[in-house]
């Protein structure tokens, strides 16, 4: 047996079906089927069975995984300590929301993809609410999301960044634009642009909105950034903008609104699954988010909260 096999092996057990395996460790699935025949071959049991569209450990599948992961284990510790961080090589997929992962995080996903040009870098943007639901499926390694409080459960681990003022940003021609102070009471009729309605600040700010009787007039959820500042531009709606990402957004037609209300604010973390083992990839990239965050708080006068 060799590592590639073993790989394998606990990669199957994961996702259950030969093409995500596949599409996790770039080899055809008839390569993978010919490593799992292999291992059987040599401990002289079946390792997985079928049932239905998914793949099972057998009782001595279930035995061998342990010792497959111990092996491994000290095969990932062993080339953890002796190769040079230059050397990286393999993959790494990662989700974000659209403010993080396309605005105030955006420069450290192409850092990264400079300085490790062997490393295949996927970032994928989506609505942060599903990113728990892809981390499940290992549709990606990590995720870097929006959540109200800082998550810590049997399934997820967390690793908070920053906590975050949201803003809301309207244009100029606006009328709220010319207030002093604005507060709840005063958006009742206005217009609004939200990304998605199950998106973790939106559903509270309008939890508020509705609790404090501010009704608005119009309300979309179109998805993207990009089609809501359209909707800004076009008709004078309002928009919730996380603060680090409101430099790179705003121009000469945009306002944020002097927000004096209860504040709202949400915190940025990576998430990933408690019970798999980071690759040397994962810590990188998780350490270099680190110092990049470290700066950005230090820059934000204080705007920017660490844990």
């Amino acid at each position: 047996m060799n590592t590639k096999q073993l790989t394998t092996f606990v990669t199957l057990t994961d996702t259950g079906n030969y093409i995500k395996a596949s599409d996790r460790l770039s080899y055809a699935p008839s390569t993978l089927a010919k490593h799992i025949r292999s291992l059987e071959s040599e401990l002289g049991v079946r390792l997985v069975e079928y049932r239905g569209n998914k793949i099972f450990l057998t009782e001595e599948g279930q035995r061998f995984h342990g010792y497959a992961m111990k092996i491994l284990e000290t095969y990932w510790a062993a080339t953890e300590e002796f190769s040079a961080s230059g050397s990286l090589q393999g993959s790494i997929r990662v989700a974000g929301g659209e403010p993080i992962a396309g605005f105030s995080l955006s420069r450290l996903f192409l850092d990264f993809s400079a300085q490790y040009p062997n490393v295949y870098t996927s970032v994928q943007i989506i609505n942060c609410a599903r990113i728990p639901a892809w981390i499940r499926e290992r549709e990606v390694d990590m995720g870097y999301t929006y959540e109200m409080e800082i998550l810590d459960n049997d399934h997820f681990s967390s690793i908070p960044l920053f906590n975050e003022p949201i803003c809301l940003m309207t244009t100029k021609d606006n009328p709220l634009a010319s207030y002093d102070k604005v507060y709840y009471q005063d958006l009742k009729g206005q217009k609004f642009a939200f990304t998605y309605d199950d998106c973790c600040f939106t559903m509270v700010f309008r939890n508020r909105m509705r609790r404090e009787g501010a009704l608005p007039s119009s309300e979309l959820f179109l998805g993207s950034e990009s089609a809501i500042m359209n909707s800004v531009y076009q008709d004078h709606r309002i928009a919730l903008m996380p603060l680090a990402s409101v430099p790179l957004v705003q121009d000469d037609r945009l306002i944020c609104l002097p927000w004096a209300d209860e504040p709202l604010r949400s915190w940025v973390q990576i998430l990933y699954d408690r019970g798999r083992r980071l690759s040397p990839i994962e810590k990188e990239l998780i350490r270099q988010t680190k110092d990049y965050v470290e700066d950005m708080v230090r820059k934000s006068d204080g705007q920017l909260c660490f844990p």
